[in-house]
């Protein structure tokens, strides 16, 4: 007869569970290893310990299961039999040496730091050893550590990088500068390296170092990637010296340079980022806004630079930076970028730029368009009337995009009128009049739904995409079933996910109907859309239909999505699709999800659920134990 382990578990019945260790059937005699060490404290300890000290007496090789599992109770009995599986070399099963160094950095203490450090010093330390040094993070260690990190360069090092890195301490510092600076650091190496120095704690920076710590940075600074780039930005601004080395990088790239002084791009741009990020360390000194300036001003300079000269001098603005901003604004391969500029200022100029923007003469074009784009971003309502006279046909093209993005984001209602006509004339370029039907969706007029379920089926496929965007605003049957209609038939998948995620939006009764439609009829190129779209409506409808796409054998691709999205709603109404899950899905990977959604829920019906799976398909599986755990853990 089959022992009920899920019923000892719920009434912590360590007795019953240590008599189905010694005379259970299997695997119930592992899960009651498993549920002691859940239950803890002494009996369970005790329990435990005994398997140990009398393996004879248990089913075979129980004893190494229990082991770990006092191991996890942080039970010192547990550590002379560890230390003496250790003594024997490291055993020849991957999954048993594993766990003999995860046991060992669980216990912690002197004799288990000993054993470890030992293993530091084998001719090619594991994995497993390194997680559990980085686990305890002994001082002792550090040596060793160093020591294995030659040992394993070059191939093999990350780990111990890694590791070196969670140690925190000071007497790293020389090897991981070194790493970060040689040459022969591959790029994946020198990232590592480079995390690692920013864990160690401030106040023992700048660390000892044959070179200065800021000189052996300078090669991660010029690196391209820019997360090893940015960290090491980050340490040279921890000292004086490293602020230099920062600001030499801005005075040193314009392009005037000569080649072997010229700092390069991409360094110039992750300290600019760097400013933008942390504009409190900067501006004081009297050459960062001119050597910002500089680089902006400059034509010549790699545009990717100017841009990111702008968005420092928005960081960090003064009359200076919003001079510059301002002059900047006529250049086209900048002025989107410098325009935010304009509009992050901590004071925005916004009587010049209405200056700007009024200022229709053909030489002005560029700057009128920048003016926009940062009146737009500043919300600025008296911009509304140029901005509106900027969308005229006689207008540059650019300049009319510019102006109808700005009314949008102004939600300027009295230029609804105009860009509904300018969305429905066909003799318009597609692009301009997906501005406009984007501006009106952001207007949310009610005059303008017409416009939009017209402009939902517009031949221009950039129209039809912002047309789906912005019904999602109107929460109306008709926009409702709309959207269906394109998601579930649209040519274009970027048109057909738009509709989607709008009725997502949306989330009302009318909006939970079609999806719950687009759930039967699975459309598989906006799967994980429609599952995103249902996780944002509430109510049990949406929760059935996400049922519908955990378990159709025609929805596999998104099965554990859904399966999620259910779990993740935390809602009474999720009881019985998640106990559809248990029952249907064929993985146990998502039986697993059930389980947690349902023992989250915290009600008799999902708790039933749970239990039932857990005596009828067992308790192999962490998920499922972790299901019982929650359940029995509220009734204590």
């Amino acid at each position: 007869m089959e022992p009920d382990i899920v019923g000892m578990r719920l009434e912590r019945d360590v007795a019953g569970l240590r008599e189905v260790m010694r005379s259970g059937l299997s695997p119930y005699y592992v899960w009651a290893v498993d549920l002691l060490r859940d239950i803890g404290g002494r009996d369970a300890a005790d329990a435990l310990f005994d398997c140990v000290d009398r393996p004879d007496a248990y089913p075979k090789r129980l004893h190494l299961h229990a082991l770990s599992a006092l191991a996890e109770l942080r039970d010192r009995r547990a550590l002379p039999r560890l230390l003496k599986q250790a003594g024997r070399g490291e055993p020849d099963n991957w999954g048993r040496a594993a766990r003999l160094y995860e046991d060992l950095g669980a216990l912690g203490g002197p004799e288990a730091v000993r054993e470890l450090v030992h293993r530091l010093g084998d001719p090619r330390p594991s994995r497993m050893v390194m997680e559990a040094v980085a686990r305890l993070r002994p001082p002792e260690a550090v040596p060793a550590l160093l020591a294995a990190l030659w040992v394993l360069l070059p191939r093999d090092e990350m780990h111990t990088v890694e590791t070196l890195g969670a140690m925190r301490d000071p007497r790293t510092a020389p090897a991981l500068l070194y790493l970060a600076a040689s040459e022969g650091s591959s790029p994946r190496l020198r990232k590592g390296a480079v995390l690692a120095l920013t864990q160690l704690p401030e106040d023992c920076w700048p660390p000892p170092a044959g070179l200065d710590a800021e000189i052996m940075l300078m090669r991660p600074l010029r690196d391209q990637d820019a997360a090893t780039a940015g960290p090491a930005a980050a340490l040279l601004a921890r000292t004086e010296h490293g602020m230099e080395i920062l600001r030499d990088h801005l005075r040193d790239a314009p392009p005037w340079e000569p080649p072997e002084h010229r700092a390069p791009a991409c360094a110039a741009v992750t300290v600019c980022e760097f400013i933008q990020e942390h504009p409190e360390l900067f501006g004081d000194d009297a050459r960062d806004v001119p050597n910002l300036v500089t680089l902006l001003g400059d034509e010549k300079s790699v545009p990717a630079v100017r841009r990111a000269a702008a968005s420092a001098l928005g960081a960090l603005g003064g009359e200076a930076a919003t001079a510059a901003l301002l002059a900047a604004l006529d250049d086209d391969r900048t002025g989107d970028a410098t325009a935010r500029a304009v509009s992050a200022l901590p004071a925005p100029p916004v009587r010049e730029l209405l200056a700007l923007l009024a200022d229709d003469s053909p030489g002005a074009r560029t700057r009128r368009r920048g003016a926009a784009v940062a009146l737009g971003r500043l919300a600025c309502a008296d911009a509304g009337p140029l901005l509106l006279d900027a969308l005229a046909p006689e207008n540059p093209r650019d300049m009319r995009s510019a102006a109808a993005d700005a009314l949008g984001a102004l939600r300027y209602g009295a230029a609804a009128t105009r860009l509904a006509s300018l969305a429905g004339d066909g003799e318009e370029p597609g692009t301009l009049r997906a501005r406009a039907v984007h501006a009106l969706g952001l207007i949310g007029a009610d005059d303008s739904l017409r416009v939009l379920l017209a402009a939902a089926r517009d031949p221009s496929e950039p129209v039809r995409v912002q047309a789906v965007q912005a019904l999602g605003e109107f929460r109306t049957a008709e926009a409702a079933e709309t959207l269906g209609a394109l998601a579930a038939g649209d040519a274009s998948r970027d048109v057909a996910r738009g509709a989607v995620r709008a009725l997502g939006r949306m989330g009302d009764a009318a909006a939970v109907r079609v999806l719950t439609v687009l759930a039967w009829r699975f459309r598989r190129d906006v799967g994980q859309e429609l599952v995103g779209a249902l996780a944002e409506c509430p109510g049990p409808e949406a929760a059935e239909a996400l049922a519908v796409l955990a378990t159709s054998p025609e929805t596999e691709e998104v099965h554990v999505s859904a399966t999620e999205a259910l779990a993740a709603r935390h809602s009474p109404d999720c009881v019985a699709p998640l106990a559809s899950v248990l029952t249907t899905a064929r993985t146990a990977y998502q039986h697993g999800i059930g389980l947690r959604g349902l023992a989250a829920l915290d009600t008799e019906e999902a708790d039933a659920h749970v239990l039932t799976y857990c005596r009828t398909k067992g308790l192999a599986t962490e998920e499922a134990r972790a299901a019982l755990r929650t359940i029995a853990d509220r009734r204590r």
